[in-house]
């Protein structure tokens, strides 16, 4: 979990605050036969960042023997707030997303979502 706030050169000048969560993860594909070693990374958008069509992007690193599979996912402030809490508490359950048609091992999200345990 990073939490930062950095000041951007103008004009007019800007303090921006950062956060993002980096997390180690097995990405397992629909029909669940093979697990890829993967990497999840969630963070809030700054006020600066640029609109985005997507809902984050999955690539692929070069590694060997097998490529390691990178999923960047931008979400909301609250959404962010609420995942946290969630992770910290361990109820997080389970965690999916789709993709669309890429090139160059890039794919973009179309969607994604995670299940909570409720307990009482």
């Amino acid at each position: 979990m990073h939490f930062g706030q950095a000041v951007q050169s103008g004009p007019p000048r800007q303090s921006v605050e950062f956060t993002y969560l980096i997390v180690a993860a097995t990405l397992l594909p629909p029909d669940k036969k093979f697990r890829w070693p993967g990497v999840v990374m969630c963070w809030a958008p700054t006020p600066m960042k640029t609109e985005s069509p997507d809902a984050g992007v999955m690539f692929s690193s070069k590694a060997e023997p097998i490529p390691v599979l990178h999923l960047s996912l931008e979400v909301t402030r609250p959404q962010f707030s609420d995942m946290l809490r969630l992770l910290e508490t361990g109820r997080f359950k389970e965690f999916y997303f789709s993709i669309e048609d890429g090139a160059d091992g890039s794919w973009p999200i179309r969607s994604w979502g995670m299940t909570t345990e409720i307990r009482s």
